[in-house]
């Protein structure tokens, strides 16, 4: 064992000097042993010397620091016991006085407590004989009774025989008063009065003590006013019966569980399959020829014919029966609630209690006081009720908004109203729907289920939705026109109501929100079916006739009419009504022929082109008797003036874009392709003048008022397709051959403009004019490109071609209208005075037409703002010699080809650079030739064109080089 082992040997705590003796000297030399232990005790002794010698002073201070503690320790003892003998002698001093005290302050608390129990017993017997004297007072005698209580609550009158006689008076006071309140509540309802209900609810209220607490309450609404009711004078006394008595909350609880209990009992009794059968039965048997009742055995279920109809009318009374009682349980809650917000509490401990209003009145209402005792006491079994009572009884008076304040100078957290408890209170209070809401969810349940077990009634609610909704409609209207009239001047109380002025309750419109799905799926599907029915029962080869057509213009108007109930149905009602006129189109589209006898314009009319014809007389007589019967049904009703922001359009808005949309784009459509033929023949003819001879001088054969190409045509009308005579031949003959069996508006519907501004076309006629009307505008616009592009031209070929626009003028009159009076310039007004204006510009001389422009002012004789510059440089480029190349033949364009072009493009300043590209062309030839001098129209030409490309015709034009490009995009392309 080292040196180190042994030291740890010796210090550690479990050292035994025996154990070692008996290891050591059982191992060792006891020498040996002693020799080490000596050896360590003498180096123990230096290193203790070497401490103290080093740490001398600071023993020697510790040492003298103990020596001072003792002596304050022993002055603290001797003074600890000099101030116990102190004590010792002042106790014995006082002794004897405190005794004596305690002695009489005993005598004086039972002396205070006899004289307390004497005034409470002389104040009972005063307020009993008051009560016995007064019975016929409710209110002062339940106040009476509950001050007892709260006397009694506070003595031990067990034992007390003038108490215990009191105590039973009390007792049967109680009962009586509560009976009465009873019968004042019950009395209440049936006279509508809250008189004897103020009174009756007083008795079974207690105060409160007061908690300094404001919670506001704003109530956004109107009080109610009853007609029946103008005699009533609000005096507010039955509330204070059950108020007095401290049990306003279970009664309030107990009224709002009896009416819904009631509603329940009503709700399920009316719409009972079996009993609404029994019903009618009975009604049947007792009058005279009725049926027998059914015996056990037969079947419980309505049959058809009469007794199935009497089983429906027994249906809506009892709905109409439901909607009475649930406007007069409606009612009874919100006198209720009304009640309790307007019957104040006038004991003086109640002045500061949950306020709903920011009024300065002194004294609560009793709604405040039930409020404040749910705030408060806000756990317990019966406090769950108490707030769903409450919650519901209040939103059934619309408190609809809250705002809680709470006092800045409270600071104790035991008066402080929890603001969770406030917050959820609040959050019930906006989203409860009250009574009426309840009732109404429970309605739509029964509704439901009853419709699941019976067909008959679930066919009695869906296809006459109109009806029940109309119901719930009537009665939102009552409730919101029964008001509780009252003459109260409290201006501090809020004012209670419940719906707007022309708004629905949207808790009754979600009741009966089940049923409008069918509805209009049914109706849908009635309307569907008789579309169908009608195309395919229908024996006229056009697809209906009249009579079938009334029909179906009849039924839809009738379901516009039941939707008159409400404005959201009608909406919904008239967005199937575009269903049925998108159907119908669909139905007449299956009937249009297509193929080459719809389209032929050689020989006479076939069979599927007068039945094209006719079924577009079709649409236009459906369009036109709906349009005018949903504007008949809906004209002017009180309905159409409820409509609100959220709807896009109205009704007829919706019916009348149906009808433009779908049978007008179906007439069109019909139209297009006959009228695509005649367009062919006409443009074929335009084509065949450039074949004519305008450079020759005047023959005398030859009138300078019409050209030698119609004449030709004219004469030619019946050899082949394209020598039908323009003017009188195949146009007049056209119209009176293909489009001659069109419908022709009412006398009185005959207005300038054919064309409707909304809704369908009136009429067969109206119908062509829009169809036409492009092609009229694409006609006139192709026959200027082809004059204009006319060369040679001579001054009398310029006189013919200007004869020429007066004859065309006239020979597309035939296809106008007779509202227009053949007039194409009431017809087409910009394309005819384009047409009307080039004429002037074809007799006129070419410095005259280039000054016109360049002075940017019309001359005497030109109208040139109707002219497109580019029409205008065309037939400049045909009075140029022929070196001077129209720009289409330097493109190898045929002519054909380039008006097509110039038709595609409405780009003005596009025509004028591919007009000044051709002229750039001539220009770079002249250069190659080397030419000294330029025609004298090349610079008519010139200056022309510059002055459009110097200056642009639109704002919005692109942009484009003003310089003459030799080989532009265009002209590259042959």
């Amino acid at each position: 064992m080292d040196e180190d082992e042994l030291l740890t040997l010796f210090h550690s705590p479990q050292f035994d000097p025996n154990v070692y003796a008996s290891s050591v000297f059982g191992v060792r030399k006891a020498s040996e042993v002693l020799r080490l232990v000596n050896e360590k005790i003498l180096s123990l002794d230096a290193s203790i010397y070497q401490h103290v010698a080093s740490h001398h002073k600071e023993l020697l201070k510790r040492a003298k620091d103990i020596d001072q503690l003792h002596d304050v320790l022993q002055t603290t003892e001797s003074k600890i016991t000099n101030l116990s003998q102190s004590l010792t002698k002042l106790k014995h001093k006082v002794a004897a006085p405190y005794i004596a005290l305690h002695t009489q302050i005993e005598q004086f608390r039972r002396l205070q407590r006899s004289c307390d129990l004497l005034r409470k017993i002389s104040r009972a017997a005063l307020l009993t004989k008051r009560i016995q004297s007064r019975l016929t007072d409710l209110s002062k005698s339940s106040a009476y009774v509950n001050e007892l209580e709260q006397l009694f609550s506070s003595v031990d009158w067990e034992g007390i025989h003038t108490l215990e006689s009191y105590k039973r008076s009390i007792e049967q006071s109680r009962e009586d008063m509560i009976s009465q309140a009873w019968n004042l509540i019950d009395t209440s309802h049936e006279l509508a009065g809250q008189v004897q209900l103020g009174l009756g609810l007083q008795v079974f209220s207690k105060p409160l003590r007061a908690l300094v607490v404001s919670i506001l309450f704003w109530v956004n609404c109107q009080p109610y006013v009853d007609n029946e009711l103008n005699d009533f004078v609000p005096t507010f006394h039955s509330v204070k019966v059950f108020h007095n008595l401290g049990m306003l909350p279970s009664v309030v609880c107990q009224l709002v569980e009896r009416w819904q209990t009631e509603f329940d009992s009503i709700l399920a009794s009316a719409v009972d399959v079996d009993r609404l059968t029994q019903r009618v039965r009975s009604r049947q048997a007792g009058s005279p020829g009725g049926p027998v009742a059914a015996g056990p055995g037969r079947a419980s279920l309505p049959n058809v014919g009469s007794q199935a109809a009497a089983f429906y009318v027994a249906i809506w009374t009892s709905l109409d029966g439901i909607m009475d009682k649930l406007e007069r349980l409606t009612y009874h809650c919100r006198l209720l609630g009304v009640t309790l917000l307007k019957k104040r509490e006038s004991s003086v401990n109640c002045s500061t209690i949950v306020r709903l209003s920011e009024s300065t009145e002194p004294h609560p209402s009793l709604a405040e006081l039930l409020l404040h005792d749910l705030v408060i006491n806000w756990h317990g079994p019966d406090k769950v009720a108490l707030r769903n009572t409450i919650v519901l009884l209040f939103a059934s008076t619309n408190v609809e908004t809250l705002q809680f304040k709470s006092p800045e100078t409270l600071s104790d957290e035991d008066h402080m109203v929890p603001c969770e408890r406030i917050a959820e209170l609040e959050a019930q209070l906006r989203v409860n729907k009250g009574f009426l809401g309840w009732a109404a969810g429970r309605l739509s349940e029964r509704l439901l289920k009853i419709s699941e077990q019976s067909p008959q009634v679930k066919e009695a609610l869906d296809c006459e939705y109109p009806k029940l909704l109309k119901l719930v409609i009537d009665l939102g209207r009552r409730v919101r026109q029964t008001q509780l009239h009252g003459s109260w001047n409290d201006s501090s109380c809020p004012t209670v109501g419940v719906f707007g002025a022309d708004v629905v309750p949207a808790c009754l419109l979600e009741a009966v929100k089940p049923f409008e799905t069918a509805y209009l799926s049914k109706s849908l599907s009635r309307l569907f079916d008789q579309v169908s029915m009608a195309f395919s029962t229908s024996h006229s080869s056009v697809g209906l006739d009249a009579q079938e057509l009334d029909g179906i213009v009849q039924s839809a108007g009738n379901e516009l009419a039941y939707a008159t109930v409400h404005y959201d149905l009608l909406c919904k009602v008239s967005r199937n009504i575009s269903k049925v006129v998108a159907l119908f189109a669909t139905k007449v589209e299956s009937l249009v022929a297509v193929g080459p006898d719809a389209n032929q314009v050689m020989n006479p009319q076939t069979i599927s082109q007068q039945n094209n014809i006719n079924l577009i007389n079709l649409l236009c007589s459906f369009g036109t008797q709906l349009g005018w019967t949903c504007t008949r049904r809906l004209r002017n009703l009180p309905v159409m003036q409820s409509a609100r922001s959220e709807h896009g359009s109205s009704p007829l808005e919706a019916i009348f874009a149906t009808l433009e949309t779908r049978l007008n784009s179906m007439c069109i459509s019909i139209f297009q392709p006959l009228l695509q033929s005649i367009s062919d023949v006409i443009e074929e003819l335009m084509s065949t003048m450039h074949g004519e001879d305008f450079a020759c001088c005047q023959d005398e054969d030859v009138k300078p008022s019409c050209s030698l190409y119609m004449k030709q045509l004219q004469a030619s009308a019946s050899i082949c397709f394209f020598s039908i005579a323009l003017r009188q031949d195949f146009v007049s003959r056209a119209r009176k051959q293909y489009l001659s069996g069109l419908s022709l508006p009412p006398s009185t519907d005959r207005a300038p403009s054919s064309v409707p501004k909304a809704g369908c076309f009136s009429c067969g006629d109206v119908a062509l004019q829009s169809s036409v009307l492009p092609y009229m505008t694409r006609w006139i616009d192709m026959f200027l490109n082809n004059i204009s592009l006319v060369r040679p031209v001579s001054e009398v070929g310029r006189i013919r071609l200007a004869a020429d626009c007066v004859e065309f003028e006239l020979a597309v009159s035939p296809l106008l209208s007779s509202a227009t009076e053949g007039a194409l310039v009431s017809f087409a007004p910009e394309a005819c005075m384009k047409l009307r204006a080039f004429r002037p510009v074809l007799l006129a001389d070419s410095d005259q037409i280039l000054r016109a422009y360049m002075q940017q002012k019309t001359e005497p004789t030109l109208d040139i703002i109707q002219l497109p510059p580019s029409l205008v440089c065309q037939h400049l480029f045909s009075r140029a010699p022929d070196e001077i190349r129209s720009p289409h033949d330097t493109a190898g364009w045929s002519t054909t080809r380039y008006i097509s072009w110039v038709l595609a493009r409405s780009d003005e300043s596009e025509r004028l650079t591919f007009l000044r590209n051709g002229l750039a062309a001539y220009a770079h030839e002249v250069q190659i030739r080397q030419q000294r001098q330029y025609p004298a129209m090349y610079l008519v030409l010139r200056d022309f064109l510059q002055h459009f490309a110097n200056q642009p015709l639109k704002a919005d034009v692109i942009r484009k080089s003003d310089g003459l490009a030799l080989q532009p995009p265009e002209i590259a392309c042959t």
